[in-house]
């Protein structure tokens, strides 16, 4: 497949959509729309008994939704996966600390898995 052209059709500190004009190998013209976002960590914390989840609102579905902590490097900042991974577990921890969250004195990282590495998705 040859990209032709690319353009961008939106963007904001989390992501970038654009819109790539290709050929395929068959010589049909085509459209892409590709969303570029920036490397992100999804924490799971366990803890005896369950794991622990955060509820915030999700604007696209028009309500609060229970996930896991995730979040990716405010602008300006860079690291390794594991310490990306280290600073959302600060960061849900700070907010069980505020009271945000339910407390719990147990909660702490006594180590990293990676479960998985996403890429670029396919799609026509």
């Amino acid at each position: 497949m040859e990209q032709i052209s690319t353009r961008a059709v939106y963007a904001n500190n989390w992501l970038t959509v654009r819109e790539d004009e290709v050929r395929f190998p068959d010589g049909t013209p085509g459209i892409y729309g590709v969303i570029d976002k920036r490397d992100f960590a999804l924490v799971i914390p366990r803890e005896p008994g369950g794991f622990w989840m955060v509820e915030q609102f999700r604007y696209p579905i028009g309500r609060r939704a229970l996930e896991f902590p995730q979040g990716s490097w405010p602008s300006g900042k860079s690291g390794s996966q594991d310490d990306l991974a280290r600073a959302e577990l600060r960061e849900f921890r700070a907010r069980i600390a505020s009271g945000e969250i339910a407390d719990s004195a147990t909660l702490a990282a006594y180590s990293l898995l990676t479960l998985a590495e996403s890429g670029n998705g396919t799609g026509r």
